[in-house]
């Protein structure tokens, strides 16, 4: 059965970790589930992944998604000709390249929001990341100051909503 663009399954981030590792992707975690490791008071609904962009990669990370049964996430005025509900139930993961692989996907184990446009590039954020392990499955979590500082960038509705818990992750983390 296959997931429509629309489905919004709960999050299942250790599952979708060991779904990128089974296909050995070269990712580093960014986002809220970065700050919520670290403490923050969230509940991320998606697992953003920021890839390493060679070919071979990429093309580790369509199969990914191919095994995942992703389907490009519909979120209503988003995405131009690409984020149209019709455009989301037809995409599919190839051609494996960074613009076409750079979006939100549904899957039956959550949200999987592959980031590349708007991240720090891989090598970038691998620069002070942390390893974690996720039940047995290590992956790499970029540093929360980095998320917290692109979010500064930011001016979307949750981020306004959370900019309490920003401000809190700020202080603990010792940024001004």
């Amino acid at each position: 059965m296959r997931l429509d663009p629309t489905d919004r399954p709960a999050l299942q981030p250790t599952a979708l970790i060991k779904a990128l590792a089974t296909h050995d992707v070269q990712w580093v975690l960014c986002g809220s589930q970065v700050l919520a490791l670290h403490g923050a008071d969230l509940a991320p609904n998606d697992l953003d992944v920021v890839p390493e962009l060679s070919p071979e990669n990429l093309h580790r990370v369509a199969a990914c998604l191919r095994d995942l049964e992703a389907v490009a996430a519909y979120l209503d005025g988003w995405g131009g000709e690409r984020g149209t509900l019709e455009a989301c139930t037809a995409w599919r993961p190839d051609p494996p390249t960074a613009d076409h692989l750079d979006w939100l996907f549904v899957t039956e184990r959550g949200m999987l929001d592959i980031v590349i446009a708007h991240a720090d590039p891989y090598d970038s954020l691998m620069d002070g990341a942390t390893e974690r392990d996720a039940d047995g499955t290590p992956y790499w979590c970029c540093d929360p100051r980095r998320v917290l500082k692109a979010l500064e960038k930011r001016n979307r509705k949750k981020d306004t909503a959370r900019e309490a818990v920003y401000r809190d992750m700020r202080r603990k983390l010792g940024m001004s």
